[in-house]
C-alpha cells in the first residue's frame, strides 16, 4: 500500500477485525467452520496430534514401568540367588541320598567321589546323567537275562 497514513487508526482496526476475527470469543465450531471456509482440513493434523499424545503417554508409562523394574531388580536377584543356592544344596543332598539307596560297592564309591568333586551344576547334571545311564544299562541287562 502506497500511503497507509491516509486512513485513521479506527479504519485500520475495522479492516484487521474483518480480515482476522478475534479467536478468543469464537467457539471450537466457529473456528472449525472458519478453517473450512478458508479451505483448510484439520482432521489429518488433529489425528497426528492425537497419535503423538498417545505415543507420549505410552512412552511415559513404559519409562515408569522400567524404573519400577529397575528398583525391584536387586531384591529379585537376591531372592533368585537364595533360591538357586538352596536348590544347589538340595540337589547335592538328594543325589547323595539316591546314590546311597540305588548303588552299592565300588559303583557307589565312584559316584560318591564324583559327587564330592562336583564343582558346578554341570558336574551334577553329568553325574545324574551317568547314574541314569548306568541304571538303564542295568535294567536292560536284567531284561535280557529273563
Amino acid at each position: 500500500m502506497k500511503n497507509p497514513e491516509r486512513f485513521d487508526e479506527k479504519t485500520w482496526r475495522k479492516v484487521f477485525a474483518f480480515l482476522r476475527p478475534d479467536e478468543s470469543s469464537m467457539t471450537n465450531q466457529d473456528v472449525e467452520e472458519e478453517l473450512r471456509n478458508l479451505g483448510m482440513d484439520t482432521s489429518a493434523g488433529l489425528a497426528k496430534l492425537e497419535r503423538g499424545m498417545k505415543l507420549l503417554a505410552e512412552t511415559r508409562a513404559a519409562r515408569e514401568a522400567l524404573e519400577a523394574a529397575r528398583k525391584q531388580r536387586p531384591s529379585l536377584l537376591a531372592v533368585l540367588e537364595s533360591v538357586r543356592a538352596s536348590l544347589g544344596t538340595l540337589t547335592k543332598d538328594r543325589l547323595h541320598q539316591i546314590i546311597a539307596e540305588q548303588f552299592s560297592g565300588t559303583t557307589q564309591a565312584a559316584f560318591f567321589r564324583k559327587l564330592e568333586s562336583a564343582a558346578s551344576e554341570d558336574d551334577l547334571v553329568s553325574l545324574l546323567d551317568d547314574m541314569s545311564k548306568l541304571d538303564a544299562m542295568t535294567e536292560h541287562s536284567d531284561d535280557a537275562e529273563t
